[in-house]
């Protein structure tokens, strides 16, 4: 370069346009280039169950004895899973109509099942009541005069027939005032002169007859679980062949009812006394009675053995 020379700006070199290669000549075109396909599906959520279809298997979960349908199922299939019949389950549901058309998620009631699975939950075993307890056979009281039998108690009216009178009125009665201040230590069953006289209950004689009142004697019998009872105003001329210590049976013949001389009356004067008094003397001279102090008052007793024997 001279100095003369003024340099200049030659800018930005031009573009340089390639044309793409032409075809060779005489070569075979070239095979085109095959790229794989590849479908992209966007991810479909699963469909949700329908709340209902949701109830009713949340249903079958918790309700015992239930079983919901699954898909395949028979009728005939889930009898004999659940040992059942057909029969009984159309009796239990009887929503079913046809039995060959039942649908998935459907639930249906099982008929007493107790094993299977696939949604029924077994059916709890209910409890058998406790067996009931025979009526108690509680042995008769003394409380229990309503329900004493001849059988139960062995105990019996003295007389074969019933008295003519009242032994709770008039000069009869237990406590009735007698002369000399002393009060009434029985009472007095009427009867005719010479009627049988028996046993209330099973017993031991304690005296045989014996000089009592005014012409009549007396017999006394220790008969266990009610005391000491003195027979007395029996008949002296009219006898049945006892003596101490002999047993008597319930209802057995011992006496005949006597006849009080001086005021030509009949009877049985019926004393009761404790068994403190076995074998003690029943007649005294002292209190109220002039009788042993455990003497009681027949009334009840002689009330229970005519209940016993005419009612």
């Amino acid at each position: 370069m001279s100095n003369d020379d003024t340099p200049f700006d030659l800018g930005p070199p031009p573009p340089i346009f390639i044309p793409p290669p032409g075809p060779v000549a005489g070569a075979p075109p070239p095979a085109p280039v095959a790229f794989a396909a590849r479908a992209i599906v966007p991810e479909t959520p699963a469909p949700a169950a329908p709340a209902q279809a949701q109830k009713m298997m949340a249903l079958s979960a918790k309700a015992p004895g239930s079983y919901t349908v699954k898909s395949g199922d028979t009728l005939g299939a889930i009898a004999e899973k659940h040992d059942t019949t057909v029969s009984a389950i159309l009796k239990a549901n009887p929503q079913i109509t046809n039995p060959n058309q039942i649908s998935v998620g459907q639930q249906i009631k099982l008929p007493g099942a107790s094993s299977g699975t696939g949604g029924a939950s077994p059916q709890p075993s209910q409890p058998k009541p406790p067996p009931k307890k025979p009526p108690s056979k509680k042995p008769a009281t003394d409380k229990d005069d309503d329900k004493d039998s001849k059988t139960e108690r062995k105990l019996i009216f003295p007389l074969w027939k019933k008295p003519t009178a009242s032994w709770k009125d008039g000069p009869r009665y237990f406590g009735c005032p007698r002369s000399g201040g002393r009060k009434h230590g029985g009472v007095d069953l009427y009867a005719p002169f010479g009627s049988k006289i028996r046993a209330i209950a099973d017993g031991v004689i304690i005296r045989p007859p014996y000089f009592f009142y005014d012409g009549t004697n007396a017999l006394e019998v220790f008969h266990p679980g009610v005391g000491v009872v003195r027979y007395g105003e029996i008949s002296s001329s009219k006898r049945v062949p006892v003596r101490a210590g002999q047993k008597v049976k319930c209802g057995e013949h011992i006496a005949y009812v006597g006849l009080l001389d001086s005021l030509g009356m009949s009877m049985i004067h019926f004393e009761l006394f404790g068994e403190r008094a076995r074998g003690q003397a029943l007649t005294q001279m002292s209190g109220p009675y002039r009788r042993h102090p455990a003497l009681k008052n027949p009334t009840k007793l002689v009330d229970k053995l005519y209940r016993l024997t005419f009612k």
